[in-house]
């Protein structure tokens, strides 16, 4: 089994800094919400942030839309070898969701479902919870809480890894729950410690990949090892 942890994501509410910002209230008047409710979202508040710290990096909750999309769509997913999927947030929240769960494809209706959670802290479909957000819970913690066999970072920074040995040569070692933390940002690095956090650095690709075609890859790759063992 693999759990993903899309790490550091770009996925926020509007900061307290930026309410009372031109562009976020008229976004506000027209959900008919108040603003402290609203995803941030560059392509929409770009003027209101760049008086924000990091401004440049945040506001990309696309990237755990298309992200989720991905995995949740896997033919990985689909054989039922995906055990958990988590996005941490900047903020140190963390979105539980379940790989059976459909996220919408359309971007508007995935920010409206974003802003319900955030207000909810979790969303259900009949008794089975599909999102749970928890705050003030950081990556290390959500490592730790996984009890994964073997834990590996995939970053442009380390040598680059035939994923095809390195998984067989996991699977051989019985490491049967691997966790594989991506990042969530658009640039940059990770604030975080990664070294502390994992058993592996990994290197897809010496240029820097998108969260989603990094878990493209990994779920790929993962797949078909465990198939051919």
């Amino acid at each position: 089994m693999i759990s993903l942890v899309l790490a550091e994501s770009e996925l926020e509410r509007v900061p307290r800094q930026i309410l009372a910002h031109p562009s976020v209230r008229l976004q506000a008047k027209h959900k008919k919400k108040p603003a402290e409710t609203l995803i941030l979202d560059a392509s929409l508040h770009h003027s209101a942030m760049t008086s924000l710290s990091e401004g440049r990096r945040r506001g990309r909750p696309d990237i755990a839309h298309i992200f989720l999309l991905c995995a949740l769509e896997s033919i990985a997913n689909k054989e039922k070898l995906i055990k958990n999927i988590i996005i941490h947030t900047r903020n140190n929240d963390a979105i539980s969701i379940d790989p059976e769960t459909r996220i919408m494809r359309n971007y508007p209706r995935f920010i409206g479902l974003m802003e319900q959670l955030f207000e909810k802290k979790m969303i259900k479909a009949g008794k089975k919870t599909l999102l749970n957000l928890q705050q003030q819970t950081n990556l290390s913690t959500i490592i730790k809480n996984l009890h994964a066999d073997h834990v590996i970072v995939c970053s442009e920074t380390a040598k680059k890894t035939d994923m095809k040995k390195y998984f067989t040569t996991l699977k051989q070692k019985q490491n049967d729950h691997i966790a594989c933390i991506i990042g969530g940002f658009p640039s940059g690095t990770f604030h975080s410690n990664i070294e502390e956090l994992c058993d592996d650095i990994v290197c897809l690709h010496q240029e820097k990949l998108t969260a989603w075609t990094t878990v493209n890859e990994i779920l790929t790759w993962y797949y078909h090892t465990v198939q051919r063992l």
